[in-house]
């Protein structure tokens, strides 16, 4: 099969260090892997892009917030098909695998014009989480560009069932569930405990809970710092990752009286995260009480990979990823005291939770790759009719 994967959304770049980046990478060299001719066309990050395919990067138009922001959007999506189409249609690709992206329609125009089929990955309906956490001016455009995107594709991926019933109260049509994966090959051969926390300048005698991500309020770092300072002192708190808040908790960290115990590596490559998690006894995704959680976070799958014990918030589809509470510890969602217990009686049985994470590492490292995931979305899209979704 040749494959066009297509993503507009100015906020994910090629190379990147964010999340959707990161996925986006990973989906697009697990369709290589899999054995399929790749082209990747999408916006530019800094410095060489981390894929093995070759790719149609165009410059980013340049921050800008408001209504400014939005009309960059657009019209970024507007000048897109001008830009690569005549390329594409030269790949002659069999799919154009689009991620969802507000404004982003290019993926209808790349599809009519080459006679592919229109496969979408939605990891979010992009007007709802635009008009929720950041506002959205345009957002009678937004959703309208969104639900025609929605209708056009011959099938439909969601990351989450939660996402995947959203999508279709939206519209009809096809939609599969393929979570998340992990980037296996970055997780057979990790460094020794001792070694990593040597390599991070991490304290050799501490037990050590993990946190990678994004630094955003609904990500519950918050959660974890006040969770630090209810258990013993020997707990610390290993955070990889930046954002918008972290001035704010480093100042709750300070607050707290725990900022001695929280290690901050800021933003790393992705290369360095399997050492991060080799250097930790466990980890953790403390997702606050979030309604219409839909996430599929790809943390879980890497912490997991890593043999680590996971403290985790029982939401969305984090119960079935950590199998029921056999990989690690379900806590209420926003319950601080439940995580501080959670987190303690992980820290303090080490033994208790060995074994299970070491199963749990080789579950995910066999059965969760990005290249299964691969697999699972080209033999749907196979099975797609072009014509039934035409007519």
């Amino acid at each position: 099969m040749r494959i066009v994967v297509a993503c507009t959304d100015l906020g994910v770049r090629i190379p990147g260090h964010k999340g959707a980046s990161l996925h986006l990478t990973s989906i697009t060299n697990a369709f290589a892997e899999a054995g399929h001719d790749v082209l990747l066309v999408g916006v530019a990050g800094h410095g060489a892009p981390s894929i093995d395919v070759p790719s149609i990067l165009l410059p980013h138009p340049g921050r800008a917030t408001g209504l400014r922001r939005e009309v960059n959007k657009l019209r970024f999506v507007q000048g897109f098909f001008g830009a690569v189409g005549t390329e594409v249609a030269a790949f002659k690709p069999d799919i154009v695998y689009e991620r969802l992206s507000l404004f982003g329609t290019a993926g209808i125009q790349l599809s009519r014009r080459t006679g592919a089929k229109h496969v979408v990955e939605v990891n979010a309906l992009l007007a709802q989480e635009e008009a929720k956490w950041r506002g959205l001016r345009l957002a009678e455009r937004a959703s309208r560009d969104e639900a025609a995107v929605l209708a056009h594709a011959d099938l439909r991926v969601a990351v989450s069932t939660e996402h995947a019933a959203s999508v279709d109260e939206v519209c009809s049509g096809r939609t599969i569930v393929v979570p998340n994966g992990v980037e296996t090959s970055r997780f057979r051969n990790l460094p020794n405990k001792t070694e990593a926390r040597r390599q991070l300048g991490l304290p050799e005698d501490a037990r050590l809970v993990g946190f990678v991500g994004a630094l955003r309020p609904w990500h519950g770092v918050d959660l974890a710092l006040q969770a630090l300072a209810l258990v013993p002192c020997v707990v610390h708190l290993v955070v990889a990752g930046d954002g918008p808040i972290r001035d704010e908790l480093v100042a709750l960290a300070d607050q707290l009286g725990v900022t001695d115990r929280v290690h901050w590596l800021g933003q790393l490559g992705h290369a360095d995260i399997p050492t991060v998690l080799a250097a930790c006894d466990a980890a953790t995704a403390p997702y606050p009480d979030l309604a219409g959680f839909a996430f599929s976070p790809l943390k879980l799958y890497e912490y997991l990979a890593a043999g680590l014990p996971v403290v985790a918030s029982a939401i969305g589809q984090i119960p079935d990823v950590l199998d029921h509470g056999a990989f690690g510890m379900l806590t209420r969602p926003g319950n601080v005291r439940d995580l501080a217990a959670a987190l303690w009686i992980t820290m303090s049985q080490p033994q208790r939770y060995q074994a299970a994470a070491q199963s749990a590492r080789t579950h995910t490292l066999t059965h969760h790759s990005w290249r299964q995931r691969a697999v699972m979305i080209v033999a749907a899209a196979k099975e797609c009719d072009r014509s039934a979704v035409a007519a």
